[in-house]
């Protein structure tokens, strides 16, 4: 199925950032040193964060996939490039960027095999997310999900009735079809 995805707003874009710094920091338990690193033309880098195990370039892609992917690597190379420059603007109490990075990428729009693509080409490891925007462009809502390797994910015994009690919908009369066509057009 293919989705047409609408430009975010200059004002959604900030916000954006805004939600998932904080997502990160609250939900992922990392420390946030760093919004807008580098430039487009050479790499940039949305945020940058540690857990004091590694250090994660965070790219956040208001455009598709393909773009995201792009600015995601040309920031892991300014990174890659500008280490030594980096370690004399940060105190390794800050952020150590001696320590193994890996690269997430938010996205609205992840191919199926993204994950395993990422996974067999890449020589640093990339987390997916998938990001997606509820409400108005005045008030907007942002759900943020980790989309998991497929090896980290078992669709064996999936039950629609336990689905159906989960959510507490048993009472709505969505049939198993209804379910699993709302499953796939939200990309599950």
């Amino acid at each position: 199925m293919t989705r047409i995805l609408k430009p975010v707003s200059g004002r959604t874009v900030d916000y954006l950032d805004q939600i998932c710094a904080q997502y990160f920091r609250e939900a992922r338990g990392l420390r946030i040193v760093e919004h807008n690193l580098g430039n487009a033309f050479t790499g940039r880098i949305d945020l940058l964060a540690t857990d004091h195990a590694r250090v994660y370039l965070i790219t956040i892609g208001t455009d598709g996939f393909a773009g995201c992917l792009l600015r995601s690597f040309m920031g892991y190379r300014w990174f890659r490039e500008n280490r030594e420059f980096l370690q004399r603007i940060y105190r390794a109490e800050e952020i150590d960027v001696t320590l193994p990075p890996c690269l997430i990428i938010l996205s609205q729009d992840i191919p199926v095999g993204a994950a395993a693509m990422c996974r067999d080409v890449c020589a640093v490891p990339v987390s997916l997310y998938r990001y997606r925007l509820f409400g108005s462009e005045d008030d907007p809502d942002i759900s943020i999900e980790d989309i998991a390797e497929p090896d980290r994910v078992s669709l064996q015994g999936f039950s629609l009735d336990e689905l159906r009690k989960e959510l507490g919908i048993e009472h709505a009369g969505l049939t198993d079809q209804d379910i699993r066509d709302f499953r796939a057009a939200m990309g599950f």
